[in-house]
């Protein structure tokens, strides 16, 4: 750990600098966060140094050693300049079985960087840490290719329960097994018998039927060539599913092109399209071994679960209770201001969708509940780009900012919500494939109890202190509980009646407990 800056005080948002010296590539990333508070990926530098490129005898090379000093003096120059208040440097496989690995620490520390060499152990606990504070997991196996190495984990009720790292990195493999510029067949074979024969040593790894979770550039990049050949209308990478047959095709197309020529294939980095093929022969034996037809695709890791173990303290293990609500909660303190607002709008959101429930309007399904919430306190994170439209703003940023742990669907489905809190709701034919068929129900009913609920508090003065519903025959009231009229919330909410009909088949009729009903 390095010290560039004062230490803040719990008030003050900080800025984290974590640097991940991986096998292949080196990566800085930047955090701002506040205590207690939000956080925020805000910056990042990937340079491709090939740090275990052509490695004899343990020994690293001196053009890969130049490469990477010269990575890490622009980190170090970067982190200066830019007001980062503390610097965690972590180094991974190739210089943890470096025989000159001193040289190299030395080299780096010149520059003002001290690196911490991670243990095996801790390498898998810190991508871990990244898997469980952004995925709902709680019994799994995760796989974590690199560079030089893999880690193999096994996770039980949320805690780390088995790890195995194996020199099976993209990069040791190809040069192992695929140093040509064309693979043939028999290379493939060769690689996967050996991947297999290596994995064999850990007899817990093996099929339980346990999901699989991917972590790492390898799957990340394997997950966003199957995007870009598919029809899937989301270019988030996190919570992906990408399948044991589109791995088979994506290997078929790479194994068919020249190394000169793989890099054109969409989603491909130039720097990868060389040791891409051995990633993913890798990746599909280990889901050959756990006996999975998926691979769950986790955008976070390494260098996310050392910036967890930095946010959540003194948490011990630095886990956050609920993943999807403190996701949720950290997009708003990101994006929004009016916490009263949302947080009032969410409970009336929820007497209706209760209230409807009850009734036998519908079957009042706790994961609808908990998206009803999720979008109630996001509605507004949109008026951080401009007021007018910003339910489309929303959309946008719920969608690129993502929502870690969260399906697809969900994010999805939330995302309209959040669009179709006011004016007219949204056209979604391009969402589609990720829908179910009855969601087109389930997005009506939640729409109309948020719309409902955002005018019932369109003052922003909280006048509507709860809500009651009463269904009798075709028609459905909902009586306004407060100790002033409403006037302003019985006049917006009444514009909602047509959405409410179609959402739940019934007229729409408002009331205040404390003056005359108003039909709507």
């Amino acid at each position: 750990m390095t010290r560039v800056a004062p230490e803040p005080d719990d008030r003050t948002e900080r800025r984290v600098a974590i640097i991940d010296l991986g096998s292949n590539s080196f990566r800085l990333v930047i955090f701002v966060y506040r205590p207690g508070g939000m956080f925020a990926l805000t910056d990042e530098i990937r340079e491709p140094v090939r740090l275990s490129a052509g490695m004899q005898d343990g020994e690293l090379q001196p053009d890969a050693i130049a490469r990477a000093t010269s990575a890490v003096r622009a980190y170090g120059a970067f982190c200066r300049t830019t007001g980062v208040t503390e610097v965690i440097a972590a180094a991974t496989s190739a210089i943890r079985d470096a025989t000159n690995r001193d040289e190299v620490l030395a080299a780096f520390a010149t520059d003002g960087i001290e690196a911490r060499v991670l243990s095996t152990q801790e390498e898998a606990y810190y991508g871990y840490l990244g898997i469980v504070n952004s995925m709902t997991v709680e019994d799994g196996m995760f796989v974590d290719v690199g560079g030089g190495s893999a880690q193999v984990g096994r996770i039980t009720r949320r805690a780390l329960e088995r790890t195995m790292s194996a020199p099976i990195g993209a990069v040791r493999m190809t040069e192992a097994f695929m140093p040509a510029s064309r693979t043939k067949r028999s290379e493939i074979k060769a690689l996967r018998r050996h991947i297999l024969d290596v994995l064999g040593e850990a007899h817990w790894f093996a099929p339980d039927g346990l999901p699989l979770i991917g972590t790492g550039g390898t799957v990340r990049t394997l997950a966003a060539i199957a995007q870009r050949t598919s029809e899937h209308p989301l270019a988030e990478i996190h919570g992906y599913i990408l399948s044991r047959v589109a791995l088979a095709q994506i290997i078929d197309e790479l194994v068919r092109r020249p190394v000169t020529q793989r890099s054109r294939i969409p989603g491909l980095k130039a720097d990868r399209a060389d040791i891409i093929l051995a990633g993913a022969v890798t990746i599909d034996a280990v889901m050959e071994r756990v006996g999975v037809d998926t691979i769950e695709v986790c955008s976070q890791g390494l260098r996310e679960g050392l910036f967890y173990e930095r946010f959540l303290r003194p948490a011990d293990p630095p886990l956050f209770t609920d993943v999807r609500r403190a996701t949720v909660m950290n997009v708003a303190a990101r994006y929004s201001n009016d916490r009263a607002h949302t947080d009032h709008v969410a409970l009336l959101a929820h007497e209706i969708f209760d209230g409807t429930a009850r009734a036998g309007l519908h079957p009042g399904d706790a994961r609808e509940r908990e998206w009803l919430w999720a979008a109630a306190m996001l509605h507004d994170i949109g008026v951080i780009v401009d007021y007018h439209d910003h339910h489309k703003h929303g959309f946008y940023l719920v969608l690129n900012a993502g929502l870690p742990g969260f399906t697809h669907r969900e994010l999805a489905l939330i995302a309209l919500l959040v669009r179709a809190h006011r004016k007219s709701p949204p056209s979604y034919e391009w969402l589609r494939p990720l829908l179910d068929v009855d969601d087109d129900e389930r997005f009506w009913r939640l729409a109309s109890c948020l719309r409902l609920a955002e005018q019932l508090e369109r003052d922003r003065a909280r006048l509507v202190r709860s809500v009651q519903v009463d269904v009798r025959g075709k028609t459905a009231t909902l009586t306004l509980l407060g100790h002033t009229e409403p006037a302003v919330s019985l006049w917006a909410a009444g514009q909602e009646a047509p959405i409410f009909e179609r959402a739940f088949g019934r007229r729409l009729q408002i009331r205040s407990a404390v003056a005359d009903d108003h039909a709507a």
